[in-house]
């Protein structure tokens, strides 16, 4: 696991997710096909957690507002203000259902951070504080 820490952007994956979006050419199709893959399979490995993970991150700093101390990029904030906040509040739901498969117990990613008795409590609850304010 490439994490340092239990925030969102305290992890290579996630950086390479977030940079694959910034990238697609159809970001909300893309977003949403990685929340289905997290929403309908058996188990979730530790890359399409990543995925699920940042496209609810990329709503919620649209929609929300919502900075992220450790991530702070000029080609990012700009990336952001071209997307379509419409589409991102239809995707809100499936956001919120994909952050609860991802702290199931069928989720690579959990259980890899389960394994850090440390810091899994501060993991999950910056999980659970991603959902909630998707959630508004």
């Amino acid at each position: 696991m490439g994490a340092w820490n239990y925030g969102i952007f305290d992890d290579d994956s996630a950086y390479d997710a977030l940079g694959e979006l910034m990238y697609s050419e159809n970001v909300l199709l893309d977003m949403e096909k990685h929340l289905d893959t997290v929403l309908t399979g058996d188990e979730i490995d530790y890359d399409e957690a990543h995925f699920a993970i940042i496209s609810g991150t990329v709503i919620d700093m649209v929609l929300n507002s919502t900075e992220y101390d450790a991530f702070v990029d000029e080609e990012v904030a700009e990336w952001l203000k071209t997307l379509d906040a419409d589409g991102l509040k239809k995707l809100k739901d499936k956001a919120i259902n994909a952050i609860d498969a991802i702290l199931s117990e069928r989720c690579e990613l959990r259980q890899l951070w389960e394994e850090n008795e440390e810091l899994y409590p501060s993991w999950v609850e910056d999980k659970q504080a991603l959902k909630e304010r998707l959630q508004k």
